[in-house]
């Protein structure tokens, strides 16, 4: 076997339970785009190898495995010393920009996130973190509280949220009403709203959103089909009414039409409201 070298090539390792597989997606298409061959691989310890490597997280063996000057290991959520390292090595690129949609014009880095060119309308700035720290880190500069409402996440997006430390710091709390029931119960959707247009509408989600802004100062709420069965005719697998607001503010709510697997269509919905919620505040000043 030839070996690649090691300038053209990049192997990222996580841990079995990889916490940090977001970062290594993003790692992996910003070294996409710079031209190399990378391949993401779980490992319970970190393998020799040739060429360029990385490691994410934590591993008995790092310390050893680093004696090799194309290996770094990064912790788990270091997402400054990610963006070091990848403008040092992956010169051929800029930093990009996110762009939080159900449709883009280049390949999805992550379900519902493309990186998009600079002058991209809504296009954000995450320096390699997730939209959820980011999230976190405008909250904290204004002293803003989070609410959620989910049913197709069923509790997905408050999952990513409460990961990050610090997070009671944004989400007050999060609803999960999975059933009409709990939305009419929990968020005071109409019934009639339900009878007139089903649970997948944007009319359902702005009520969603409705009962949660009543304890915070902004919300999101998200219904929709993760499939793989629950179609109805005109409501496909993958579609989802996302709704976000602020309160004493006009609400923003849009249908979504993802596509892959449940966990792709419940994670591109957390991270399409993560945007919708980090245009709010930036538009807030």
């Amino acid at each position: 076997m030839t070996n690649t070298h090691p300038m053209e090539s990049l192997q990222i390792f996580l841990p079995m339970r990889p916490a940090a597989l977001p970062d290594a997606q993003r790692l992996a298409a910003w070294a996409r785009l710079a031209g190399m061959d990378v391949r993401v691989e779980l490992v319970a310890t970190l393998p020799d190898c040739s060429g360029m490597a990385v490691a994410i997280g934590e591993f008995a063996n790092a310390a050893d495995w680093m004696k090799s000057s194309f290996r770094t290991h990064l912790l788990a959520g270091d997402w400054a010393a990610l963006r070091d390292w990848a403008s040092a090595h992956l010169l051929v690129c800029d930093a990009p920009l996110s762009l939080f949609s159900d449709n883009g014009t280049t390949p999805e880095v992550l379900p519902g996130e493309y990186w998009v060119e600079a002058g991209t309308p809504c296009a954000i700035s995450l320096d390699m973190a997730p939209p959820e720290w980011s999230l976190l880190q405008h909250a904290r500069a204004r002293d803003t509280c989070l609410a959620l409402a989910e049913s197709c996440t069923g509790g997905d997006l408050a999952a990513r949220i409460t990961a990050l430390p610090g997070s009671s710091a944004l989400l007050r709390h999060g609803f999960v009403t999975y059933s009409n029931a709990a939305k009419i119960q929990l968020l005071k959707v109409q019934e009639a709203t339900l009878a007139r247009v089903g649970a997948v509408a944007e009319e359902t989600a702005l009520e969603m959103l409705g009962g949660a802004l009543h304890e915070a100062d902004i919300a999101a709420a998200i219904t929709g089909i993760a499939g793989p069965g629950g179609a109805v005719p005109g409501k496909p697998v993958g579609t989802v009414c996302i709704a976000w607001g602020a309160r004493a503010a006009e609400p923003q709510v849009r249908t979504c039409h993802f596509h892959g697997d449940r966990w792709s269509v419940q994670y591109a919905a957390g991270s399409v409201a993560l945007g919708g919620l980090l245009g709010l505040l930036r538009g807030a000043g």
